[in-house]
């Protein structure tokens, strides 16, 4: 089972750069992020499933990807960052769309 690490805010916000970047499409995984979720405790993140990729986006400066994973708990995603440079998963948090502002995204649980 691989290690988890929730980030706390200040940590996920230290892993963006301005203008982050969609790089959904053209994304080459630089390591293989499920068996990190496969190791996350669901009841503990408070969702009851996670299910498909919906976005990757890249900060301005290469360093990290946040893959947003699509979960069973409405307008909520889980971002597993991964750090380019090392090429290994940095961490996790849940990114509630409610609490900033975005009121639904298609697709997202």
């Amino acid at each position: 089972m691989a290690s988890t690490r929730h980030l706390s805010q200040e940590e996920f916000d230290a892993c963006f750069v301005a203008p982050m970047r969609d790089v959904t499409s053209t994304a080459d995984p630089l390591v293989d992020i499920w068996p990190y979720v496969d190791g996350l405790d669901l009841d503990t993140l408070g969702v009851p499933s996670v299910n498909d990729v919906h976005y990757v986006y890249r900060d301005a400066l290469d360093r990290f990807d946040q893959v947003l994973i699509g979960t069973g708990r409405f307008n909520t995603l889980l971002v597993v960052v991964v750090d380019r440079e090392l090429k290994a998963v940095h961490g996790h948090c849940l990114l509630e769309l409610d609490k900033i502002g975005i009121r639904h995204v298609p697709d997202v649980g």
